[in-house]
């Protein structure tokens, strides 16, 4: 949206833009449907349509949907945005948001067992990789993830509040 008056920038006026130009909402839709490609490509070779050589595990399976939808979902969240159909594309968005957070939570949280690596480099040392604990891995994944829980909690309660009393 377009603010009701001009800033002041230094000496010059500086008018507010809108949201997204009209190149950039054209731009929007191949961007978005590439995004969307992908994930669509990830999520055949996560059903076993397309061969993979990762192999089908559960852990597989679950991370690879979630990430998946999330491609798909921002991708045609993107798409949808750039054709104008904003209340549409927020909704795709809040779709990959979901899938972004469970997949965060199921690593953290999901049953079966986890691995997972450190790696430390800096200028003046060769990068070296080792083996962290499951138990510290999912303690970093669960508290980021009940992080992003948290803000999303406060987003929805915030929108909701805004939305009854006829803010925005």
């Amino acid at each position: 949206m377009l603010a009701a008056s001009p800033v002041l920038a230094g000496a010059r006026v500086v008018r507010p833009t809108p949201i997204a130009s009209r190149i950039g909402r054209i731009l929007a839709v191949p961007f978005g449907l590439y995004f969307a490609a992908l994930g669509t490509v990830a999520l055949l070779s996560v059903l076993g349509v397309l061969p993979s050589k990762v192999p089908p595990t559960t852990a597989y399976r679950v991370f690879g949907l979630c990430a998946s939808t999330v491609f798909i979902a921002a991708g045609l969240g993107i798409v949808l945005f750039g054709l104008g159909f904003q209340s549409v594309a927020a909704k795709a968005g809040g779709v990959a948001l979901l899938a972004f957070l469970l997949a965060f939570n199921w690593i953290a949280f999901g049953p079966g067992q986890r691995t997972f690596t450190r790696k430390l480099s800096s200028s003046f040392t060769a990068p070296s990789v080792s083996q962290v604990p499951e138990w510290e891995g999912r303690a970093v994944f669960g508290i980021v993830a009940l992080l992003m829980n948290a803000l999303l909690v406060y987003g929805v309660v915030k929108g909701r509040r805004s939305s009854s009393s006829g803010r925005s």
